[in-house]
């Protein structure tokens, strides 16, 4: 993970919170804590951990997965019956969850690897809105995994647009627990990308895409936001019909710095 100090990049967040910790007597807290953190180990053994990166939040832990957002929302799932299903009598407790996807920087202190973010307080924010042990995400997290299968898109629920503590807004989605009914409320529309003053305009040919193309683009756009570039770029590949508008897509939704845009978009020069 040497290269990969003091970079940005696009991350999975899972925010969990053990509901009404704080209020625990200390014997209660160590009791509760040893249960949480072992489910959460078993959840997390099927992950790459050298793309995991977990931070202890003293009633809770956040973390930071830098691979495939479909394993994480598996990991989730998993975690929210677990949570669910264990036995109450013996270890009485409840945990909300929230998943988002965002940029995050990941930084070496001390010789441990560190996340700071956006995502994260937009992944605690999510969380906010859960109830006890139910599972949310956030509109980007959603977008992403929608387009893996067709068969995810029955497992989302949309409950609106919700505003946390600083008025910031959020199109929060809930991940239906199996053998519930989801709701037939409609997804908000997602709003057309706005063009920045660096696309590119010339032609190119348009979709379907080669293999080759899309796998070259991904590589240029993993400089910037490691390795669910290849991920993004087939989500935006279907949504566009040339190569430029491709580009341009990625360049608006995956950065968010206008020298890395302009370095981004200026790649498609060695594009072959």
């Amino acid at each position: 993970m040497e290269q990969k100090k003091h970079r940005t990049w696009l991350c999975n967040v899972l925010f969990l919170d053990i509901v009404g910790y704080s209020k625990l007597s200390v014997e209660r807290q160590m009791a509760v804590s040893e249960h949480f953190y072992g489910l959460v180990e078993e959840g997390l053994a099927n992950l790459e951990r050298e793309e995991c990166i977990t931070i202890d939040t003293g009633d809770g832990m956040a973390i930071c997965y830098l691979g495939d957002p479909e394993e994480i929302l598996l990991v989730a799932i998993s975690l929210r019956d677990a949570f669910q299903n264990h036995d109450h009598t013996l270890t009485p407790y409840n945990v909300r969850l929230g998943i988002n996807l965002g940029p995050v920087k990941i930084v070496e202190l001390q010789g441990e690897r560190r996340v700071i973010g956006d995502a994260i307080n937009v992944a605690q924010r999510i969380m906010d809105f859960a109830k006890p042990n139910q599972l949310l995400v956030s509109r980007s997290f959603y977008e992403v995994v929608s387009c893996v299968s067709e068969n995810y898109l029955t497992m989302f629920n949309y409950l609106g647009m919700h505003a946390d503590k600083h008025v910031r807004q959020h199109a929060v989605y809930e991940i239906v627990p199996e053998g519930e009914v989801r709701s037939e409320s409609a997804a908000p529309q997602v709003p057309a990308n706005q063009v920045s003053s660096t696309l590119v305009t010339d032609e190119s040919p348009g979709a379907p895409f080669d293999e080759a193309q899309l796998t070259q683009v991904a590589n240029q756009l993993a400089d910037y936001i490691g390795p669910l570039a290849l991920l993004l770029v087939k989500k935006a590949a279907k949504e566009v019909n040339s190569l430029a508008d491709l580009y341009n897509v990625l360049a608006e939704d995956a950065l968010h710095n206008e020298e890395q845009k302009r370095q981004f978009l200026d790649s498609r020069r060695t594009l072959h």
